[in-house]
C-alpha cells in the first residue's frame, strides 16, 4: 500500500505542476495571499483621524480644547471654521470623518460654573474611524471636565489631594489582560492567516478533484491506487497536508514576527490543532468537489461557500449573537472550534485544558468527513469508472 500512496503522491504533484491554475492556488497564493493582506493592518490601528472642528465661541477655551485634540495621536484637526455647514460639507465629501462642534459662551459658561456640551457628529458608516474619534473626544473633554471641578473645589476651601479624591472618588482601572494596545489589527490578523490557510487549501484542492472527472482520470486514480479508496485518498492528501502544514510553520515562524502578532501559548499544541483543520479542509473538499465534472465549477461554489464560513464561525461576530441554524450549521465545520482554539492559544496562552472541548470537536468533524470522503472515492471508482473510455476509446464495464 505504501508504494500505490508513493505513486499517488507523485502523480498528485506532477498533475499540480502542469495545471497553471491549479498551481497559482496551491503553490503562490497562500504566502502571497498573506502578506498582501496582512500589509493592510501593518500599523494595527488608525491614527491621525482628520476631523473639522466648528468654533462658534472663538475663546481661549475653544482654543485650547482644539490644540488638545489636535495633540491626541487620534485626531487631525485639518479645518476650524465658525459654519457647521460648511464643516458638514466635508463630512459629506469624506474630506473629513468627524465634526466637533463648539457651542457660543462655553468659556462664559464654564467660568459661571454652568456645564458645556461639546457636541460631536461622527461618521458612522465607518465602525473603525467614528470609535476613534469619540474615544479622543472625550478624552480631551473629560481632561477639562477634571480641571474645572478641581478648580472649584478648591476654591471652596479643599487641597489639592483632596480635591482630586472628590474628582473621582471611585477610580476605574481599566487593564487590557490580551491585545493591551486595543488595535484592530492585532484582533483581526491572526482569524485572516487562518481564513487564507483554509480557504486556498479547500479551493485548490477542489479544482484538482472535479479535474479528475473533467479529464476523465478516475480510471487511472482507481488503477494506481489498486481500487484502493483508503490509499487513493491518502496519496492525494498527502501533498496537501505536508504543503499547507510547510505554509502553516511559515506563517507561525516568519508572518507572526513580521506583523508583530503574539503567539504566547504552545506551539506544539498550534500545530496539531491546525494539522486537524488542515485534514478536515482536505477531506471536506475531496468530498464536496467530487461531486462535480468541472474544476471551474467546483472553484465557484467552493470560493462562495466556504467564505461564510469564516463570518459564521463565531470570530467577527459572536456566535450566541447569530440567528439558531446559523449556529447549528457553524458547528458543523472544524474552522468554527479551530478558530475559537486558535485565538485563546496564540493571544491569551491558553492550554490544552482550556480547549480540549475544540480540540474533540475537532477529532469528531475530521473522522465524519473522512469517512465521507471515503465513501465517495469507493462509489466513483464502482460506478463512474465504467463510463470513461480506456485508451483504445472503447467504455470500459464494470470496474
Amino acid at each position: 500500500m505504501f508504494k500505490r500512496i508513493g505513486k499517488l503522491f507523485m502523480r498528485e504533484v506532477s498533475t499540480i505542476l502542469k495545471d497553471r491554475d491549479v498551481f497559482t492556488l496551491i503553490i503562490i497564493v497562500p504566502i502571497a495571499y498573506a502578506f498582501i493582506y496582512a500589509s493592510l493592518y501593518f500599523y494595527k490601528t488608525e491614527e491621525r483621524v482628520p476631523v473639522a472642528v466648528v468654533d462658534v465661541d472663538r475663546s481661549e477655551f475653544s482654543q485650547t480644547f482644539i490644540r488638545r485634540m489636535n495633540a491626541n495621536k487620534l485626531l487631525d484637526v485639518v479645518t476650524v471654521t465658525g459654519d457647521l455647514k460648511e464643516a458638514k460639507n466635508l463630512m459629506s465629501s469624506m474630506t473629513v470623518q468627524g465634526i466637533i462642534y463648539i457651542p457660543h459662551d462655553a468659556e462664559t459658561d464654564l467660568k459661571m460654573k454652568k456645564s458645556v456640551t461639546v457636541t460631536a457628529y461622527l461618521n458612522t458608516t465607518r465602525f473603525l474611524v467614528s470609535n476613534d474619534i469619540n474615544k479622543a473626544v472625550n478624552d480631551v473633554a473629560f481632561s477639562f471636565s477634571d480641571e474645572t471641578r478641581k478648580i472649584f473645589l478648591q476654591s471652596s476651601g479643599y487641597n489639592s489631594r483632596e480635591a482630586e479624591t472628590l474628582i473621582e472618588p471611585v477610580r476605574n482601572d481599566i487593564r487590557p489582560l490580551f491585545n493591551t494596545n486595543e488595535t484592530y489589527g492585532d484582533y483581526l490578523l491572526p482569524g485572516l492567516l487562518a481564513l487564507i490557510l483554509h480557504q486556498t487549501l479547500l479551493i485548490g484542492l477542489s479544482e484538482c478533484v472535479a479535474r479528475e472527472r473533467e479529464f476523465g482520470t478516475i480510471r487511472e486514480m482507481k488503477v494506481t491506487s489498486g481500487g484502493n479508496a483508503f490509499a487513493a485518498i491518502t496519496g492525494k492528501a498527502l501533498f496537501y497536508f505536508l504543503m499547507f502544514t510547510a505554509y502553516s510553520l511559515f506563517f507561525f515562524a516568519v508572518t507572526f514576527p513580521v506583523f508583530k502578532i503574539n503567539l504566547i501559548g504552545s506551539v506544539p499544541l498550534l500545530i496539531f490543532i491546525t494539522s486537524l483543520l488542515i485534514l478536515s479542509a482536505i477531506f471536506l473538499s475531496i468530498f464536496v468537489s467530487s461531486f462535480f465534472k468541472r474544476k471551474f465549477v467546483a472553484m465557484i461554489i467552493i470560493a462562495f461557500t466556504s467564505y461564510p464560513l469564516f463570518f459564521i464561525s463565531g470570530y467577527v461576530f459572536p456566535s450566541y449573537a447569530l440567528p439558531v441554524p446559523l449556529q447549528f450549521l457553524s458547528k458543523l465545520f472544524a474552522i468554527t472550534p479551530y478558530l475559537s482554539a486558535y485565538n485563546r492559544l496564540t493571544q491569551m496562552g491558553a492550554g490544552f485544558e482550556n480547549i480540549k472541548s475544540e480540540v474533540f470537536s475537532m477529532t469528531i468533524i475530521t473522522t465524519v468527513l473522512f469517512a465521507l470522503a471515503w465513501w465517495r472515492v469507493k462509489a466513483l471508482f464502482k460506478k463512474e469508472v465504467s463510463s470513461y473510455p480506456d485508451k483504445s476509446g472503447r467504455k470500459e464495464r464494470g470496474s
